[in-house]
């Protein structure tokens, strides 16, 4: 296989990109100064010390001068985060989009999915187990207040959001932590990495 034929096999494997798109991401490469290929191949270097995922929240984090000791992210780590509140979230692009508005200071559980609808073992699909576990390390250290569920305005989000939320309240009891959710000034369908800062804000302030 030739090394364009190669390239595009691997551009394919990206989330929603056809063979189509990823020729023409090879076209682009193609055409473009010796220096941007450079500078590409560089941080792909530099994306393997990013391959660190945190113990706690599930983040991926890291750099070269990173402590090869280090277990937990920045934001698990630091001692300047609210640990009474705990948002529990989709994926990594959730995390940062509400980072990036600066509303929250808590901490953060990256669920690594969404449950279906009628899913028979939604254990399988994402991180239940560890997710119970975290709740029961913060009540024993009695840091933990509320849990703040974060997930997509979807069917899927929904159904998630409605599994997680009855596996709490079985293992921990309901009146032991605060759940609460994101207002309803989300859009139906909208993906929380998509969110506005003032959109952000106002959902997170009128949360209940």
């Amino acid at each position: 296989m030739n090394p364009t034929d190669r390239l595009t096999e691997l551009f394919m494997r990206f989330p929603g990109i056809g063979p189509k798109q990823a020729k023409r991401f090879v076209y682009f490469l193609l055409r473009e100064h010796s220096h941007y290929k450079e500078q590409l191949i560089k941080a792909l270097e530099e994306l393997k010390f990013t391959g660190k995922q945190c113990e706690k929240c599930y983040r991926f984090y890291g750099d070269r001068n990173a402590d090869p000791k280090k277990t937990l992210c920045d934001i698990c780590s630091s001692s300047s985060r609210e640990s009474t509140c705990l948002m529990i979230v989709e994926k990594e692009l959730d995390l940062d989009a509400v980072e990036k508005t600066g509303s929250y200071n808590g901490l953060y559980f990256i669920l690594g999915g969404l449950v279906p609808p009628l899913t028979e073992k939604p254990s399988e699909i994402i991180r239940i187990r560890e997710l119970t576990a975290a709740i029961h390390t913060g009540i024993s250290s009695e840091s933990l207040k509320e849990i703040i569920f974060a997930l997509p305005v979807t069917d899927y989000g929904d159904t998630t959001t409605e599994y997680v939320e009855k596996t709490i309240k079985q293992i921990v009891g309901i009146d032991t932590i605060k759940l609460s959710h994101l207002a309803r000034g989300l859009s139906s369908g909208l993906e929380l990495e998509y969110v506005d800062r003032d959109t952000f804000t106002q959902a997170f302030d009128r949360r209940n």
